[in-house]
Protein backbone atom coordinates (compact mmCIF):
# COMPACT_ATOMS: atom_id res chain seq x y z
CA UNK A 1 0.00 0.00 0.00
CA UNK A 2 2.60 2.55 0.58
CA UNK A 3 4.47 1.76 -2.63
CA UNK A 4 1.23 2.50 -4.37
CA UNK A 5 1.22 6.06 -2.48
CA UNK A 6 4.83 6.70 -3.24
CA UNK A 7 3.41 6.78 -6.50
CA UNK A 8 0.59 8.68 -6.15
CA UNK A 9 2.62 11.23 -4.89
CA UNK A 10 4.95 11.33 -7.02
CA UNK A 11 2.76 11.51 -9.98
CA UNK A 12 0.96 14.73 -7.94
CA UNK A 13 4.35 16.45 -7.49
CA UNK A 14 5.29 15.54 -10.77
CA UNK A 15 1.80 17.50 -12.36
CA UNK A 16 2.53 20.22 -9.90
CA UNK A 17 5.50 20.90 -11.52
CA UNK A 18 5.21 20.77 -15.12
CA UNK A 19 2.11 22.88 -14.19
CA UNK A 20 4.06 25.48 -12.65
CA UNK A 21 6.78 25.24 -15.59
CA UNK A 22 3.76 25.61 -17.90
CA UNK A 23 2.81 28.59 -16.09
CA UNK A 24 6.31 30.34 -16.04
CA UNK A 25 6.78 29.36 -19.84
CA UNK A 26 3.51 31.63 -20.42
CA UNK A 27 4.35 34.48 -18.42
CA UNK A 28 7.90 34.48 -20.39
CA UNK A 29 5.93 34.57 -23.44
CA UNK A 30 3.78 37.59 -22.28
CA UNK A 31 6.89 39.18 -21.43
CA UNK A 32 9.13 39.07 -24.36
CA UNK A 33 5.44 40.13 -26.70
CA UNK A 34 4.96 42.88 -24.49
CA UNK A 35 8.59 43.98 -24.37
CA UNK A 36 9.37 43.73 -28.12
CA UNK A 37 5.65 45.65 -28.99
CA UNK A 38 7.30 48.94 -29.08
CA UNK A 39 6.61 52.18 -27.84
CA UNK A 40 2.46 52.78 -27.73
CA UNK A 41 1.54 55.76 -30.71
CA UNK A 42 -0.90 56.85 -28.31
CA UNK A 43 -0.15 59.68 -26.53
CA UNK A 44 1.46 63.31 -26.60
CA UNK A 45 5.41 63.49 -28.43
CA UNK A 46 7.34 67.00 -28.32
CA UNK A 47 9.22 67.63 -31.19
CA UNK A 48 13.52 66.61 -30.06
CA UNK A 49 15.14 67.28 -33.47
CA UNK A 50 14.69 67.66 -37.22
CA UNK A 51 16.65 67.47 -40.14
CA UNK A 52 16.08 68.03 -44.42
CA UNK A 53 17.70 65.39 -46.49
CA UNK A 54 21.27 64.53 -44.84
CA UNK A 55 21.42 68.34 -42.83
CA UNK A 56 20.76 68.25 -39.25
CA UNK A 57 18.57 70.73 -37.79
CA UNK A 58 19.39 72.07 -34.23
CA UNK A 59 16.76 72.98 -31.86
CA UNK A 60 18.28 76.25 -31.66
CA UNK A 61 17.24 76.83 -35.13
CA UNK A 62 14.16 74.93 -34.13
CA UNK A 63 13.58 78.02 -31.16
CA UNK A 64 14.48 80.58 -33.89
CA UNK A 65 11.38 79.67 -36.45
CA UNK A 66 9.16 79.33 -33.67
CA UNK A 67 9.17 75.34 -33.90
CA UNK A 68 10.61 74.19 -30.25
CA UNK A 69 6.83 73.75 -29.09
CA UNK A 70 6.01 72.03 -31.95
CA UNK A 71 3.70 68.89 -30.12
CA UNK A 72 1.54 66.01 -31.70
CA UNK A 73 -1.17 64.58 -29.75
CA UNK A 74 -2.08 60.38 -31.32
CA UNK A 75 -5.96 60.08 -29.49
CA UNK A 76 -7.84 56.30 -29.30
CA UNK A 77 -10.03 55.43 -32.69
CA UNK A 78 -7.50 57.19 -35.42
CA UNK A 79 -7.51 61.06 -34.55
CA UNK A 80 -5.12 63.68 -33.31
CA UNK A 81 -3.94 66.94 -32.64
CA UNK A 82 -0.80 69.00 -34.06
CA UNK A 83 0.34 71.93 -32.22
CA UNK A 84 2.95 74.49 -34.02
CA UNK A 85 3.26 78.48 -33.64
CA UNK A 86 0.43 78.50 -36.07
CA UNK A 87 -2.06 77.05 -33.71
CA UNK A 88 -3.80 73.40 -33.63
CA UNK A 89 -4.79 71.26 -36.25
CA UNK A 90 -6.44 68.03 -35.96
CA UNK A 91 -5.22 65.25 -38.33
CA UNK A 92 -6.36 61.54 -38.42
CA UNK A 93 -4.16 58.68 -39.23
CA UNK A 94 -3.93 54.86 -39.88
CA UNK A 95 -1.56 52.78 -37.81
CA UNK A 96 -1.53 49.69 -40.60
CA UNK A 97 -0.49 52.52 -43.24
CA UNK A 98 1.57 54.29 -40.65
CA UNK A 99 0.53 57.91 -42.12
CA UNK A 100 -1.13 61.03 -40.74
CA UNK A 101 -3.72 62.54 -42.79
CA UNK A 102 -4.10 66.49 -42.14
CA UNK A 103 -5.61 69.45 -44.81
CA UNK A 104 -5.19 67.42 -47.54
CA UNK A 105 -1.77 66.33 -47.10
CA UNK A 106 -0.06 62.69 -46.50
CA UNK A 107 2.61 62.58 -43.89
CA UNK A 108 4.62 59.35 -42.75
CA UNK A 109 5.79 58.39 -39.59
CA UNK A 110 7.63 56.26 -37.99
CA UNK A 111 8.54 54.75 -34.43
CA UNK A 112 11.95 53.46 -33.71
CA UNK A 113 12.07 52.55 -30.46
CA UNK A 114 11.27 55.64 -28.17
CA UNK A 115 11.48 58.43 -31.16
CA UNK A 116 8.71 58.87 -33.52
CA UNK A 117 9.68 60.34 -37.05
CA UNK A 118 7.26 62.66 -39.40
CA UNK A 119 8.60 62.60 -42.96
CA UNK A 120 7.30 64.71 -45.67
CA UNK A 121 9.01 66.10 -49.01
CA UNK A 122 12.69 65.04 -47.46
CA UNK A 123 12.41 66.88 -44.27
CA UNK A 124 12.14 64.84 -40.96
CA UNK A 125 10.44 65.79 -37.90
CA UNK A 126 11.82 63.48 -34.24
CA UNK A 127 9.65 63.89 -31.77
CA UNK A 128 9.72 61.78 -28.28
CA UNK A 129 6.95 61.26 -25.42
Amino acid sequence: MSEVKAKKNTGLIAGIIAGAVAIVAAIVVILVIVLNSGTSLIGKWSITGAKEGDTEVSMDLLKSLGMNDYAIEFKDGGKGTMKNSAGEHEFTYDEDKKTINADGETIEYKIDGKELSLTQDGFTMFFEK
